[in-house]
């Protein structure tokens, strides 16, 4: 395990999967949002689903978390589901929702234990940018090298240069509007040092390199993440109206907005050696 690999296990293990007062580590930094947002969110999840709607067979959710319901939702389409993560505290919460529906195994993206040509689908969903920077087309390659010809990896990344960020960096340099925000609605008390956690997200244009051996799309997930809302939609009539027009553009617009929102959502099918071959 390498150093940024046990920065993000001591991180889940000691506070992003500990709950405190009902609420988590991950709730409190990354998942506290306006009212507005969640049928927006419905609506995105809704979009992740659609990516496995097609597909049966093996599955596995790599970097699983405390496996939310959309990743349970997706679990049950396949008659074999596979859950690894680096935090062994996640799989001990994955183990308690699937149950004997599911392989269970501690271990890192980089060394995935399968044989290749395995699953005919992989979900893993806001870790690739958790991993050190220059080991990222690894852990992709990983990815692709357990997954079947004509098989799926649907793959949650971030974008850093999305209008969101961009936006929100602008305001933080403007000291009339800095503290201008929405306060937060569940906050948890802090304990001590929260424990680093390692971040780097690649330019979009870097998923190109995969299209030797897969095909490579790239589609709009989210356009915004719960630090980026809380600067920007700064009450909860803005966000309402924020959330609707962000819906109505990213169906008319689609390509732009995976270009432009905060999340987007990579998915990569697996080419067959003929097609590789060309």
């Amino acid at each position: 395990m390498n150093r940024e690999e046990q920065k993000v296990r001591d991180f889940y293990d000691h506070y992003g999967w500990v709950v405190k007062a009902g609420v988590s580590g991950e709730d409190t930094l990354f998942r506290d949002f306006s009212p507005a947002y969640y049928p927006y969110h419905a609506r995105v999840n809704a979009r992740t689903m659609e990516c496995f709607a097609d597909l049966t067979g093996s599955l596995l959710i790599a970097g699983g978390g405390d496996l939310p319901e959309t990743h349970v939702t997706i679990a049950e389409k396949f008659s074999e589901t596979t859950c690894l993560d680096i935090s062994k505290v996640a799989i001990e919460i994955a183990r308690n929702k699937l149950g004997n529906r599911g392989e269970f195994i501690v271990g890192s993206i980089l060394e995935i234990p399968k044989p290749g040509d395995y699953f005919d689908a992989v979900y893993c969903a806001h870790v690739i940018y958790h991993i050190d920077r220059d080991r990222q087309d690894d852990a992709v390659r990983e990815l692709i090298r357990v997954t079947k010809p004509r098989g799926r990896i649907v793959v949650i990344y971030s974008n850093q240069n999305s209008v969101a960020n961009r936006i929100t960096m602008i305001k933080r340099r403007l000291p009339v509007l800095r503290n201008l925000k929405r306060q937060k609605t569940h906050g948890r008390p802090e304990s001590g040092n929260r424990p680093p956690l390692y971040f780097f997200a690649h330019p979009l244009r870097w998923w190109s390199r995969f299209e030797d051996e897969c095909d490579v799309t790239i589609k709009p997930w989210d356009v915004m993440g719960n630090t980026q809302e809380a600067a920007l939609l700064i009450n909860d009539t803005i966000a309402s109206v924020g959330y609707k027009i962000c819906s109505w553009f990213e169906n008319k617009h689609p390509d732009r907005a995976a270009r432009w929102w905060s999340y987007p959502l990579i998915v990569l099918t697996k080419k067959t050696m003929q097609q590789s071959a060309h």
